[in-house]
């Protein structure tokens, strides 16, 4: 027997497990293609994760899914209770050892995945429906060839013993470990495969080569959670994989205030908000959380979240200020803007000073028509005619033809003025909001950079 939890100083890990039926599948009314298991044997604890492909030729994908979590849930146990009956724990520690233990479980796993599969596929032949939905392979189907394709799935599966916790994995979807000090990562090595919706599966034919795996030594590294979800979880945050992180982390949390069971009830309407305001998607996690030694990082876990966030803040900010600027059309709108400021200036002091000068002058006709002459208020261009005609009639025609010349430049310059006032509009209704957003937003950055900067200062 392998003894987990037999001393009162040992991690004390709880399961969990939680599967919900995406916001889009439920749109379309498809089934859920992800599949989710948790075991407790006693002395080895394990967990799995798998998901269907939406692929219309993969019309089995369901089941293909439900059949790796349990294929792998038992091919797990066994390999742990033969690993501890012949004693090589310690060759799981041994690159070369290791490699040669966990070649014959992949191919057991794989092997066992296919022959379910072929059996179903024999046991239930596929309807006219299902040819048709499967257009591309369904001729194929028809011949029997390719037929693990409509079955096609991902897979993460993991096994916890009191010696070690090994996770292997096919395909897509994140594995993430939260390690003794609190660290999360993801040890399983990553299949660049897997990018945007392409991913390996348990239908190829280089399946149980291309399954990558790790072993954890829990008496080096006793990890305090680890949590498995499909590609579901990790595609509601395209931001940042932090992100995942961060929402893991919170579910730990949850775990520590609340019970691990609690948290688990709890997660199928947690999963299915997720999906419906992030990627859509079914989405399933499960693994397991030491809830004693996992509560002792409630701070650091709310501190980090906070960084996460605030980050993630940044990030939007930065990309609403890129999107203003990109194309350079704020620029071209502040180049405008000045550019017929500078005209409305001009234009309006033009029309100001020759209305002024008109007005003054119109005065000045006024006054003589009503005998009341005023020869040193007169406009200093006319000073010294007025002086020496002392205000005689032959003054007023020469005034008037000015006041006709002047009045003449006071509408050339109104009609500018006009005109330029109306450019200025325009631009002022095209440039002065986007100039107010992009300040705010510069602003925004600025606060949240600052913010930022002391969350990180006190987090180290």
């Amino acid at each position: 027997m392998l003894g987990i939890f037999k001393r009162s100083d040992a991690p004390q890990y709880e399961l969990f497990c939680c599967s919900v039926r995406g916001a889009s599948h439920i749109r379309k009314d498809t089934p859920c293609e992800d599949y989710g298991i948790k075991l407790d044997a006693g002395d080895i604890k394990l967990f799995s994760v798998a998901d269907g492909h939406g692929d219309p030729n993969c019309i089995r994908s369901s089941t293909g899914s439900e059949y790796a979590c349990k294929i792998a849930g038992e091919a797990l146990e066994s390999f742990a209770r033969s690993v501890a009956a012949n004693g090589f724990e310690e060759r799981l520690f041994d690159r070369a050892d290791c490699s040669l233990l966990m070649d014959r479980l992949i191919r057991s796993i794989v092997g066992k995945w296919i022959s379910a599969v072929d059996d179903d596929f024999a046991a239930n032949p596929l309807t006219e429906e299902e040819y048709s939905t499967a257009f591309r392979l369904g001729d194929e189907y028809r011949r029997g060839v390719k037929i693990e394709r409509m079955y096609g799935t991902t897979l993460i599966a993991g096994l916890l013993t009191e010696r070690y916790l090994l996770l292997l994995q096919q395909g897509d979807g994140r594995c993430v470990v939260f390690n003794s000090d609190g660290t999360a990562s993801q040890p399983i090595p990553w299949d660049d495969r897997c990018v945007g919706t392409a991913t390996t599966s348990l239908c190829d034919a280089d399946a149980a080569g291309s399954v990558r795996y790790h072993v954890i030594n829990l008496e080096e590294n006793p990890v305090i959670a680890c949590i498995a979800g499909t590609d579901g979880v990790e595609d509601s945050f395209p931001t940042s994989m932090e992100k995942t992180h961060a929402y893991y982390r919170n579910m730990i949390m949850e775990a520590c205030e609340m019970g691990t069971q609690v948290m688990e009830k709890s997660l199928s309407d947690d999963l299915s908000d997720l999906s419906r305001q992030g990627s859509a998607d079914d989405v399933t996690v499960s693994g397991f959380v030491d809830v004693r030694r996992a509560s002792k990082f409630a701070a650091e876990f709310a501190a980090a979240n906070l960084i996460v966030n605030t980050r993630d803040e940044l990030a939007v900010v930065n990309s609403r200020i890129k999107s203003m600027e990109s194309g350079g059309m704020l620029e071209h709108l502040s180049k405008l803007y000045d550019g017929l400021a500078l005209s409305y200036r001009t234009s309006q002091e033009r029309f100001t000073e020759l209305d002024a000068q008109c007005r003054a002058l119109e005065e000045k006709i006024a006054a003589h028509e009503q005998g009341l002459p005023d020869a040193d208020k007169m406009p200093s261009q006319f000073m010294e005619f007025v002086a020496k005609l002392r205000f005689s009639g032959d003054l007023l025609s020469p005034a008037k033809k000015e006041l006709e010349r002047l009045t003449a430049l006071r509408e050339e310059a109104k009609r500018e003025y006009d005109e330029a006032s109306a450019k200025m509009k325009d631009a002022e209704e095209k440039y002065l909001p986007r100039k107010e957003r992009y300040d705010a937003l510069l602003a925004q950055k600025a606060d949240i950079l600052r913010r930022l900067s002391e969350l990180e200062e006190n987090n180290n």
